[in-house]
């Protein structure tokens, strides 16, 4: 168990198939609308051939990055991490308060790497000695040929916070935690702590996951971490977290009193996130978006995650 001390949200974001913002989710999670999933078609006459995704309702991200230069280095993750923290930060307004770039830390959550099936199916052909075993030789010489030369940016777990401190020229401290929820729980605890100590001066937290694609969802489904007939669905989130002493004097979105990642003696139980009804499963970025919405739902502020934690907070 390990307590954080009293932190202020000063910005928040977030990125749901039911809307790209926080303001657009709520609306539509009052008008009553929830994720809506459906089974792949490919996976029919597999294990996988009743698990549901979110596929219509994905969220549009187009004209939400200005920088297409950088779209093109962008994975799904970082898109949706992108445009999250954006929205974050526009509400903190640190730019306008002079806060030193390299007093800004980012911490993030990011969840299974998404790539394109046909492309690394490719690759993955390309790389076989003719024994039918993966070569390094053959990966090196001729699979690797076979890809963009951008497609490893699309699978590196550090690209969302890579991007989003690039976009929003954060030079501070910085983690990286995944893929499961209790990571991202993890992230925000680190972020809490950095702030406490004095190493930085405001904390970005973000976290992004896309376990509606295909390869994602098989692993999840394989491992035991979904209920049958639950929904797996994109999302993304961001907190600009300060102290209270060091914020500025305007009302914040909410300040958070205590935050707890346990142990759960319940490690082969099966994940569960108040929120999954409503937006879908999220997964590693299912904490952030518990505090945002929790209690403005008047949700129940835990959530046991992948990884055998408990994550659980109190906020003002």
């Amino acid at each position: 168990m390990r307590n954080a001390p009293e932190i202020r949200i000063t910005g928040s974001g977030l990125v749901s198939c039911l809307g790209i913002s926080r303001e657009a989710t709520l609306a539509a999670i009052e008008a009553g609308r929830r994720v809506q999933g459906e089974p792949f078609s490919f996976l029919a006459d597999t294990p996988y051939s009743s698990c549901l995704a979110v596929q219509e309702q994905e969220p549009d991200l187009r004209g939400c990055i200005a920088d297409r230069r950088m779209r093109k280095f962008m994975s799904r993750h970082a898109e949706l991490a992108a445009v999250a923290a954006r929205e974050a930060l526009e509400e903190a307004d640190l730019p306008a308060r002079n806060i030193a770039p390299e007093r800004i830390g980012i911490y993030a959550g990011v969840g299974l790497a998404a790539v394109d099936i046909a492309a690394s199916a490719k690759l993955l052909r390309t790389s076989m000695d003719e024994g039918g075993s993966f070569s390094l030789n053959h990966f090196s010489r001729d699979g690797l040929r076979t890809i963009h030369p951008l497609w490893s940016f699309h699978t590196l777990p550090n690209m969302p916070a890579c991007i989003v401190s690039v976009l929003e020229g954060i030079k501070g401290d910085n983690g990286i935690y995944t893929p499961w929820e209790d990571q991202t729980a993890f992230a925000l605890l680190e972020a809490a702590y950095a702030l406490h100590e004095g190493a930085i001066d405001a904390a970005v937290v973000v976290a992004s996951d896309t376990p509606s694609h295909p390869a994602s969802m098989v692993e999840i489904v394989s491992s035991g971490f979904i209920a049958p007939g639950e929904i797996v669905a994109p999302g993304a989130a961001c907190l600009v977290l300060e102290r209270p002493d060091t914020s500025a004097p305007t009302r914040p979105f909410s300040e958070i009193s205590e935050l707890r990642l346990i142990a759960s003696a319940e490690e082969h139980s099966l994940p569960n996130d108040p929120l999954a009804p409503i937006i879908g499963r999220t997964l590693a970025a299912a904490p952030l978006l518990l505090v945002i919405l929790g209690p403005l739902l008047d949700l129940p502020r835990r959530l046991h995650g992948c990884g055998g934690h408990r994550f659980s907070f109190e906020a003002a």
